[in-house]
């Protein structure tokens, strides 16, 4: 049953299904946090809900009236949950901590005094991917990579290829649902980006660079429950990609017609066909390329032969001198 929570500067809802690992380190990540004024909304989208309650209880002592749980009978997808745990929470601020990743001790208190210095409408972090394995209830590091490195701000212009600040690299102001509304329902995956892309449209996101702040986690070939969303989910990425690109252009479409976007598409054909025609060109030199290299290495084998054949015809020779030498009979 949803209740209104007491009002806390930040907002943390905390997405989970039936992994009771990931979820106990994500609780403790919260704990963490050098800022405490927060309130942890922690949204059970159809999964056990006794393994929750139990892992809530045996931290009740720190997390106190700090944390709420909500438990959905069945799943209602990961959009549904995020809109679920903000309508039941009160907060200036809001971050969307997946159970799966974990945040730098000073996420919210970074996070939280930029945006209390500045007008922009969220702000994101530098961020860092962490690879690791689940094996026996225990989760194993396996290595770290950076999360697009190249970024130095977030820009709209960028966000339309693709996602650049994951929900865990996020914190942003609630009345932004106000304005721009809540995470979109129908969308299996990619809903942080389609809510990222309205954002945009109208506002501005900071950027905290230098040391990451915020972990995304994966585990490359784990699927069911256990699985990243993003790596299991791959095919549902991909699919509802297009699927809000196509819905995009559709508005753009009915608003502006198709004269524009004919021409762009002709001319993106144009340069494909450029490209293909280059590279058919280039593999057809790097074929003669082969054939000269194949060529070259046969006559320099012959020509090793043939010297190899002179050096022992040359050594042959000197041997059979010496050895006439030796039958010569001795001067008187």
């Amino acid at each position: 049953m949803n209740q209104q929570l007491p009002a806390a500067e930040v907002a943390v809802i905390m997405r989970t299904k039936n992994r009771s690992v990931l979820l106990k380190r994500a609780v403790e990540d919260v704990l963490k946090q050098s800022l405490q004024d927060w309130h942890l909304v922690i949204v059970n989208d159809g999964g056990n809900p006794t393994d929750v309650d139990a892992l809530v209880a045996t931290r009740s002592d720190r997390l106190r009236d700090r944390v709420t749980v909500l438990h959905h009978d069945k799943s209602r997808g990961m959009e549904a949950a995020s809109n679920a745990g903000i309508a039941a929470s009160t907060s200036t601020y809001v971050a969307i901590h997946d159970d799966d990743d974990s945040w730098h001790p000073d996420f919210l208190s970074r996070t939280v005094d930029y945006l209390n210095t500045r007008s922009d409408a969220g702000v994101g972090v530098r961020t860092e991917i962490v690879h690791e394995r689940i094996e026996d209830d225990r989760i194993i590091e396996t290595g770290r990579d950076p999360f697009s490195p190249e970024i130095r701000e977030l820009m709209l212009s960028d966000a339309l290829r693709f996602n650049r600040c994951v929900p865990i690299g996020l914190l942003y102001r609630r009345e932004l649902h106000s304005e721009v509304g809540g995470y979109d329902e129908s969308l299996g995956a990619v809903g942080d980006w389609e809510f990222q892309l309205r954002v945009l449209q109208h506002h501005t996101l900071g950027f905290i660079d230098g040391e990451p702040l915020a972990f995304w986690h994966h585990r490359h070939g784990t699927e069911g429950d256990s699985g990243n969303s993003f790596l299991a989910g791959k095919n549902d990425h991909l699919y509802f990609d297009k699927y809000v690109r196509e819905r995009h252009l559709h508005e753009y479409a009915a608003t502006h017609g198709l004269g524009a976007l004919l021409y762009l598409a002709g001319a993106g054909k144009e340069q494909t066909d450029q490209l293909h025609h280059r590279m058919n060109y280039s593999e057809e030199l790097l074929r003669d390329l082969q054939a000269r290299s194949h060529r070259t290495e046969e006559t320099l084998r012959h020509l090793e032969a043939a010297i190899s054949d002179a050096s022992l015809v040359s050594l042959l020779r000197r041997r059979y001198r010496r050895f006439k030498d030796r039958l010569r009979p001795p001067r008187s």
